[in-house]
């Protein structure tokens, strides 16, 4: 498995490589897994091996996102890749199969052209898109990943994909149509024991309303709508408070300084990143749980566990969300600061309609997205390869299905 990415640090892509590699481990397959040099270590899967690219001189920490880090960590990463494959072939017990994710893809694809190893890519987002969004210098850049992409996809011998509008694109572009859909399940530790340090008085009144957002702090999570819609909505609810989980120290500052009168007041609180494992008490804290996304097609993965705690959720009603989310089991509005903050006046002036929307969100992510579907998914995907696996003839990334 290429995972060229830190791993394993509490964000949305390393958690759910971890996913793939326990339902791997648990069919019985021997995995060695390579990533960056940073996170934690993965030594409690059985068949699991975790190896690590060297850490590049001056890159210490690898952001979210595409970065000059990550780029520099690429190519020692893509050496690495190389070196294990010819290694494992001249001992006599190659690799079945690569399974790729993000900017790896391309190097399996690379691998399949000149080794002939067949590889599968795990489509957890759109990396072109990825790039447009970070900067409009970027596009150029941007029709070039577009362009590997489609080459990757034609190449693969099947598509894991997260959500059902990566599947239609997937699907649009690869020969056989081996494409499947493997979204992402609750991932939050247990709900149980007290709240993590420094997050108890951030946690606000018992009698109050609490709105809590769980993520990193990057543009794309809507977290400038989500301040200006609480802005508005406190002026409506004396009691609300909004804690905002994740993001790094730097992130944290500028909205300080952006918002100083609502973090100043203490009514917003930023309280820093929190350990998976601890996730599931912050979100028994909350009365409402909030994804502001404004761009992106992947569905966050916070939302699975959001649904899974138990608590109301309130979205914005884009494809990244109404593609797992409807009415029935949470607050959809249009991503603009009016419509979010006359959602948050309604749902902190009705605690029926948060326990109604609670407890039907819980019983739709236990009964479509449990743990026991995901690795049912998976396991059907693999079954369908071949020993050896199908390696598909020569693809220009110009066909469509």
């Amino acid at each position: 498995m290429l995972a060229p990415h830190p791993l394993l640090v509490p964000r949305g892509t390393p958690l759910a490589v971890r996913e793939v590699l326990a339902g791997l481990a648990e069919q019985g397959h021997t995995v060695d897994v390579l990533s960056f040099h940073e996170g934690q270590d993965i030594a409690d899967l059985p068949g699991v091996t975790h190896h690590r690219s060297a850490q590049p001189w001056g890159v210490k920490t690898v952001p979210i996102g595409v970065s000059w880090q990550k780029l520099v960590c690429d190519v020692g990463f893509v050496r690495r890749a190389g070196r294990m494959i010819r290694d494992a072939a001249a001992a006599g017990e190659p690799y079945d199969v690569v399974h790729a994710g993000e900017e790896a893809v391309f190097f399996a694809a690379w691998f399949r052209r000149r080794l002939g190893m067949p590889f599968v890519y795990d489509m957890d987002s759109r990396m072109s898109a990825q790039v447009r969004e970070k900067s409009r210098w970027l596009t150029p850049a941007s029709w070039v990943f577009d362009r590997l992409e489609r080459w990757s996809i034609g190449l693969s011998a099947g598509v894991l994909a997260v959500c059902p509008a990566l599947v239609e694109e997937a699907e649009r572009y690869h020969p056989t149509g081996n494409v499947a859909l493997l979204p992402d399940v609750p991932n939050t530790g247990a709900a149980a024991g007290d709240l993590p340090a420094g997050l108890t008085e951030a946690a606000g009144p018992p009698e109050g309303v609490r709105f809590v957002y769980v993520g990193n702090l990057e543009a794309y999570q809507g977290i400038d709508l989500l301040l200006e819609a609480f802005a508005s909505a406190a002026e409506r609810c004396s009691a609300a408070t909004l804690v905002v989980v994740g993001g790094t120290a730097e992130k944290i500052a500028a909205y300080d300084r952006r918002y100083p009168a609502l973090t100043e007041s203490g009514r917003v609180r930023f309280v820093g990143p929190v350990p998976i494992d601890r996730l599931g008490r912050v979100m028994e804290c909350a009365d409402v749980l909030v994804s502001p996304r404004t761009r992106g097609e992947n569905t966050p993965m916070k939302v699975y566990s959001y649904l899974q705690s138990g608590r109301a959720v309130l979205a914005t009603r884009l494809r990244t969300h109404t593609q797992v989310l409807d009415d029935t089991v949470s607050m959809l509005v249009v991503p603009e600061a009016g419509a979010m903050a006359g959602a948050m006046v309604e749902l902190a002036s009705s605690a029926e309609r948060r326990e109604t929307l609670g407890a039907a969100g819980r019983a739709y992510v236990q009964r479509e997205f449990s743990r026991e579907a995901y690795r049912r998914r998976l396991r059907d995907f693999y079954a369908k390869l071949e020993p050896d696996g199908p390696v598909p003839a020569a693809f220009d990334g110009r066909q469509t299905a």
